[in-house]
């Protein structure tokens, strides 16, 4: 019965994996909602362009703006979802160590 009294120190990571799947699937969802293009202003004038009239605005960014900003945005949330799917795949297999090396101390324990 000396198995069952130290219950307590063993430690259940399963809510933790459960709520960190939960907040990848939202993230996964939030990616795939299409982003605002915002508008930019761009101001060529230097230091005191904007006060003499120099400075020019464009409200509509151009067209090779938008698709490099674009193919950046794409390519940074490409890689931090490799990133979470690779750390998620890290903690999981943590867990998995954990349980086995929990598992050996019992039957260790059983034995002597």
């Amino acid at each position: 019965m000396g198995i069952w009294t130290k219950k307590d120190k063993y430690v259940d990571l399963g809510e933790k994996l459960k709520k960190r799947e939960e907040r990848l699937e939202n993230f996964k969802e939030s990616m795939n909602e299409k982003p605002e293009v915002k508008t930019e202003t761009q101001n060529t004038g230097g230091f005191f362009g904007g006060f003499f009239g120099g400075g020019t605005s464009s409200p509509e960014p151009t067209p090779t703006e938008s698709e490099s900003s674009e193919e950046k945005r794409k390519k940074l949330a490409k890689r931090l979802m490799d990133l979470t799917n690779r750390q998620e795949e890290q903690e999981k297999e943590i867990y998995r160590l954990k349980q086995r090396i929990e598992v050996l101390e019992r039957k260790q324990r059983v034995g002597y």
